[in-house]
């Protein structure tokens, strides 16, 4: 192992928001360097191969660096972008979905500004912390030290909801009267892995889920009495138990401890129900700003009939339902296909139809007897398939709208798409501020749709 100190200044950030130098014919990544901030790095090597790259000190600082408003900023893995002030984080979201398309899909598109929010704190409906105990043995709960498993304790997280401090402080308080333990990964002994807090933007409901490694454990529905007592707006309180050793957060099994194992929020005038697994945005606010972006985009008339593909629970179909004629929404995972039948009879909706399938074999196998005028689409990160696309080309609908969680997978489909389709917006969205991820809308029109 060798070092060598140099001294290098920034050109660009990454998709990650590390900073881009140049030096000795390589591109290296640098943590918490600016463009035009110079810094002295430390480079190591191992086997004569460039291993790390260290910022010992800034030299400069650019005039889009702010100081961070969160303590534990340099420590937790949460936010990536919080040295960034808010304003040039959007214009970086902007270029870096510029950017993507140009280098995965060879797309030259002038990308509309980032829409992002006039009060970028405590927005998140959803908080998921892990449990454990410090040296001295006291419990603790907060986030995950970038790239390891070291709990960083945190109770002032500054994008979460703020109803999520008080529940969590006086859960840590039952725990300890019950004797309940955390869970150890390494022993794998002890109970409570992990805390989930849904929360309602619109209704005064919070769900508590306590993810634990056995089934069974003693005093939990006196424990989840106590805890609704003290917080007047939880309706819920749920069990999910996982006994895997494993990453993944959620087990199969679960059982209600009090309430209906659910909560209501609602989208552009529309309730939807949230169970302990079902995926619902995470910023209550934004996803109205998305979901109004996308329905003027399709520009939706009411003889029309559209395709929801990748529905979920059925949130965009749904909203777009009032406008047209009919809407048939597809989803391969069961129990968000039955949320979203829950979600259609909630608001009385008598036009749309649910179908339970895999969205690329639905299309596959119904492209010949299906016709949709306009199809909104928002697969997973990993994007659609070709199979899909192909079909989808085949079906030729007027207008697609394909809203996406990741550029990259967003550039490689459109690569499909645009021989026969003219990209004719892309508006980023800022639903993660002081994180690099960005969501994207982008609307397709059929060539030559006069003719």
């Amino acid at each position: 192992m060798r070092s060598k100190l140099i001294k290098q200044k920034a050109v660009a950030i990454d998709d990650n928001g590390k900073g881009i130098i140049r030096f000795d014919n390589q591109t290296i990544f640098v943590n918490d360097l600016l463009p035009d901030e110079e810094g002295e790095i430390k480079l190591i090597y191992k086997f004569d191969k460039l291993k790390e790259a260290k910022l010992i000190k800034r030299l400069n600082s650019s005039p889009i660096r702010c100081k961070p408003k969160c303590a534990y900023y340099s420590k937790c893995g949460g936010c990536n972008l919080m040295h960034i002030n808010y304003q040039a984080q959007l214009e970086y979201k902007r270029q870096k979905v510029q950017n993507l398309l140009h280098k995965f899909a060879h797309i030259d598109f002038e990308v509309s500004p980032c829409l992002g929010m006039e009060k970028p704190f405590n927005f998140r409906n959803k908080i998921q912390v892990p449990v454990g105990k410090d040296k001295s043995g006291k419990i603790i709960t907060g986030f995950y030290e970038e790239n390891t498993h070291q709990i960083v304790p945190n109770l002032d997280c500054l994008v979460q909801d703020i109803k999520a401090k008080q529940i969590i402080l006086d859960l840590k308080k039952l725990m300890e009267k019950y004797h309940i333990e955390p869970y150890n990964e390494d022993t794998q002994n002890g109970l409570i892995r992990h805390v989930i807090i849904k929360t309602s933007y619109h209704y005064n409901q919070t769900m508590v889920v306590l993810v634990t490694s056995q089934d069974e454990f003693k005093g939990r529905k006196n424990l989840a009495k106590e805890l609704v007592s003290l917080n007047k707006d939880i309706t819920s309180v749920v069990q999910n138990i996982n006994p895997r050793k494993t990453n993944v957060i959620l087990g199969e099994k679960e059982r209600i401890l009090y309430g209906s194992g659910k909560i209501k929020d609602s989208i552009l005038g529309l309730n939807f129900l949230i169970s302990s697994k079902s995926f619902y945005q995470t910023n209550p606010i934004q996803v109205e700003v998305l979901y109004s972006k996308a329905i003027e985009l399709a520009k939706l008339k009411e003889d029309q009939e559209i395709l929801d593909a990748y529905s979920g629970t059925g949130t965009i179909g749904l909203c777009a339902s009032k406008y047209v004629k009919k809407v048939t929404l597809v989803e391969l995972v069961k129990d968000a296909y039955l949320d979203g039948i829950k979600n259609k009879e909630l608001n009385g909706i008598t036009n749309a139809e649910f179908i339970n399938e895999d969205c690329t074999k639905y299309l596959v196998e119904n492209q010949s007897d299906v016709h949709f005028d306009v199809v909104f689409m928002d697969p997973p990160r990993k994007g659609s398939t070709p199979e899909f696309l192909n079909a989808l080309k085949n079906i030729k609908p007027k207008t697609i709208v394909y809203i996406s969680c990741n550029p990259v997978t967003l550039a490689r489909d459109l690569t499909y798409l645009t021989d026969q389709y003219e990209l004719e917006k892309v508006i980023p969205v800022d639903m993660f501020p002081y994180t690099s991820h960005v969501e994207t809308v982008a609307c397709l029109q059929l060539k030559n749709i006069s003719k």
